[in-house]
């Protein structure tokens, strides 16, 4: 384009240049003269009609090699001009202020674009039929503020930006995060907004490669970055979007695949694996919730889960369409298993409660508490402790009913190895500070959580107020 450019412009100025040649050496005629000239009486003319006029080495008037049409088209080295300047040759520009300047003031010297540079791969058209080819690694380096080197952009309905395809075993996208004072994120994914009342576009979507014989692929994996000195990076990080008269939606949302047949089992919609500390550093928590947490379906710890209260939740038995029942956790200071029932006395008094075989070998110190049901039995007792899975109640009335109730502190391989400490003192980052801090009518500030990621709590309170501030009316 810049080449044409260039040709339009040395054209128009050799042609002025060359009819002002003309007009000056030529002398000033009466009309009488012209006419005269025209019609070919005078012996020095002898241009074509539709030929710009030059002197020959004779002084003779003739034929230059620029034409001009009916239409003001101008041709040079061509007596058929199919443009406003059409010029069969070189255009050449010579000495160092040459150049092409633009309607817009833009200045171009020179039609070579030095930092782009290509082999014979880069061909085609760009249609379906000719698709262009391009040599690769492809690189593009740019600095453009606040926005995107590359951008593409699919305006079919429900069709794809870009598709990327891996090798066999390689990735089909890598976003790496720029370095920074705060690293920018590897992949950045901005849902698009719906209309007509329908779900906005997913932020960034992860769909795992099918296989016939081994696993399916993952759908997504986020692996945090490396700390030496600070904390390590977040491997997937979620923030569910605000709402100003809706609930706000769903940080992360994970939907386990079905099972496929007999002695299968669906997968896990979520699972999360602790940190091992090293080097004198403690294990890290598979979990963390700051908040409630539901649990509607099965869920497996095998760990210890350390909470602030707990509580059962299902639908009112007298009135589940209406109502929720809730009943609190039974808490302790040791690993302990209830056990209960109720047992008939025999004909003297007595009864021998079975316990299961796995009790033994479950549980130790044992504690006893017996109730009589009817009538008063102040002679009740233990007559014989925990042994072979049974114990022994005696001083009781024949044919009454008595409740009995077993504890016993867990001592199973794992709950030996990790015992509950009842007390242990704050770390030191952690000193000062509250699981509960509105329990204590201190500032949300002094939570735990803001001693150990004081950035994220931030972002996430000015979230909250900016939340608040969305949802006051506008005055």
């Amino acid at each position: 384009m810049y080449n044409i450019k260039s040709k339009i412009v040395i054209g128009v100025l050799s042609a002025l240049l060359l009819v002002s040649g003309v007009m000056q050496g030529r002398p000033q005629q009466s009309g009488a003269a012209k006419t005269k000239s025209q019609n070919g009486t005078a012996a020095q003319s002898s241009n074509t009609p539709g030929r710009i006029a030059k002197f020959t080495d004779s002084k003779f008037v003739g034929d230059s090699n620029i034409t001009e049409d009916e239409s003001g088209r101008i041709g040079v080295g061509t007596t058929l001009p199919t443009s406003q300047l059409t010029v069969n040759g070189v255009i050449e520009m010579m000495g160092a202020a040459g150049g092409i300047k633009f309607p817009d003031g833009t200045l171009q010297t020179t039609a070579g674009l030095a930092t782009v540079s290509r082999d014979n791969t880069l061909k085609g058209n760009g249609t379906p039929a000719s698709p262009l080819g391009v040599a690769v690694p492809l690189t593009l380096n740019g600095s453009v503020e606040f926005g995107s080197v590359l951008v593409v952009s699919n305006t079919k309905t429900s069709s794809t930006g870009v598709t990327a395809n891996g090798g066999p075993s390689g990735a089909g996208v890598r976003g790496q995060g720029g370095n920074g004072t705060f690293g920018g994120p590897g992949v950045a994914g901005i849902g698009g907004t719906s209309t007509n009342f329908l779900p906005g576009g997913t932020g960034v979507g992860g769909l795992g490669g099918d296989s016939d014989t081994g696993d399916g692929g993952n759908g997504m994996i986020g692996d945090g970055g490396d700390s030496i000195s600070r904390n390590g990076g977040t491997g997937v990080s979620g923030q569910g979007g605000r709402s100003v008269s809706g609930n706000g939606g769903r940080g992360v949302r994970a939907l386990a695949g079905d099972s496929g047949g007999p002695g299968t089992r669906g997968g896990t919609g979520i699972e999360a694996i602790k940190g091992f500390g090293v080097n004198g550093g403690s294990d890290g928590l598979a979990g963390n919730f700051l908040g409630n947490f539901q649990v509607i379906g099965n869920t497996l710890v095998t760990g210890t889960l350390s909470k602030g209260g707990g509580s059962f939740k299902i639908d009112h038995p007298l009135d589940p369409e209406n109502k929720y029942l809730y009943h609190s956790f039974v808490e302790s200071p040791d690993m302990m298993n209830i056990y209960n029932g109720l047992v008939s006395l025999g004909g003297n008094g007595e009864a021998v409660v079975e316990m299961p075989e796995w009790f033994g070998a479950l549980n130790r110190d044992f504690r006893y508490l017996l109730t009589a049901v009817g009538a008063p039995m102040p002679g009740l007792y233990i007559a014989e402790e925990i042994t072979n899975n049974r114990f022994k109640i005696s001083g009781g009335v024949a044919g009454m009913k008595v409740s009995w109730q077993v504890t016993g502190v867990r001592q199973d391989a794992w709950a030996n190895k990790n015992r509950i400490k009842v007390e242990e003192d704050k770390s030191e980052t952690e000193r000062g500070h509250y699981l509960h801090p509105e329990a204590f009518n201190k500032a949300e500030e002094r939570g735990v959580e803001w001693a150990n990621q004081p950035e994220l709590m931030r972002e996430i309170k000015q979230r909250r107020l900016d939340a608040g501030q969305a949802r006051k009316p506008q005055k």
